[in-house]
């Protein structure tokens, strides 16, 4: 299926935020590029790292300045679109609402819509992914919406980095390589807390994982010299969670990028919407369920990670299950959505 011509995304990454928005409209840029296109990304804010990160890919960044979601924030965005030739322009992020989507399809584009929350008061746009378990087309409907949905798990988005990733997993009786990763900028700073529950255990070797957005490097750096290895802003992450026998992770895309590479994984939530989606999982036996943030327990998680890395039963029946809830051909039935 070849596609031509550019792709506009529009999303942000930041500290309250994280990196998620960005990280799997860039599954999707990638997935442009393989059939053809180009992918140009639009954003107010974004870590150099991250920027860095989309420049390697061939994919250019464009500062807009007006506040995210404003009216100046839109017509900056359909500048670059009319620049860039663009027809289609993907938006991911809470901040953009009805009336910020509602303009561009006034100025004659098209618009898909990455969602979470189905919360807005209506949903102008021409077609719409929410990839989360539980999310409903009634969620939508109720609020008017008659754009296409493409609704679920089939519709996760996971960069090539993992769906290109052929290498087989050999599960051993005891998984003591742990790795741990709270996303792009971790903003309740739960990784030390992590980091010193795990620590307890020297028969865990520990990697943790901080993001682009991360402002507590130094410190994390200091903390464990001899027990956790600290690491920034890694391009590898397919081959860590190829290495590690399982993962402690806050809910979002690090959780399904784990279950498509069959790493047994340990889920927070941060909001109501990952706390449905975890208990789901769990449910499913594809992943732990660790619970909110918020009501972080050393002790629990300690038990909970012993429990899985001694039982090499748990984990591969854990592995198995999250490989059938994510295939990683989430990005071409979007883009084949949006050629229909």
């Amino acid at each position: 299926m070849m596609i031509s011509g550019p792709l506009l995304f529009r999303a942000d990454a930041n500290v309250a935020m994280g990196t998620g928005h960005v990280m799997r409209c860039l599954a999707l840029a990638q997935a442009w590029q393989d059939s053809g296109g180009r992918a140009v990304f639009s954003a107010a804010e974004m870590a150099p790292a991250l920027e860095q990160r989309l420049s390697d890919e061939g994919i250019r960044t464009t500062r807009v300045q007006p506040v995210s979601g404003s009216l100046a924030d839109a017509n900056a965005t359909i500048g670059v679109a009319r620049e860039t030739g663009a027809r289609w322009i993907v938006i991911d992020g809470d901040a953009f609402g009805p009336d910020f989507l509602s303009h561009f399809r006034s100025a004659g584009f098209r618009v898909l819509l990455i969602d979470d929350f189905a919360q807005r008061e209506s949903f102008p746009a021409d077609l719409i992914v929410n990839p989360n378990l539980g999310a409903t087309e009634e969620l939508y409907r109720s609020r008017g919406s008659q754009a296409p949905l493409l609704i679920g798990e089939s519709y996760v988005l996971l960069r090539r980095e993992f769906t290109q990733w052929k290498q087989g997993r050999t599960l051993p009786q005891t998984g003591c390589r742990v790795l741990v990763t709270m996303g792009g900028s971790d903003p309740e700073n739960l990784s030390p807390r992590i980091g010193d529950a795990l620590a307890q255990d020297s028969c865990l070797e520990i990697t943790l994982v901080a993001g682009a957005a991360n402002p507590h490097l130094s410190e994390l750096n200091g903390l464990w010299p001899s027990r956790v290895r600290v690491l920034f802003n890694a391009r590898n992450m397919h081959e860590l969670m190829a290495e590690a026998d399982l993962a402690v992770v806050a809910a979002g895309g690090t959780l399904w990028e784990l279950m498509y590479m069959r790493c047994g994984v340990l889920s927070y939530a941060r909001n109501p919407v990952q706390a449905r989606v975890v208990q789901a999982l769990e449910q499913r036996n594809a992943a732990r369920n660790l619970g909110y943030m918020a009501n972080f327990d050393a002790v629990a998680l300690l038990a909970a990670v012993r429990s899985l890395a001694h039982s090499r039963d748990l984990r591969e029946q854990m592995t198995e299950a999250g490989r059938r809830v994510v295939d990683g051909m989430g990005a071409d039935r979007i883009l084949r959505a949006m050629r229909e």
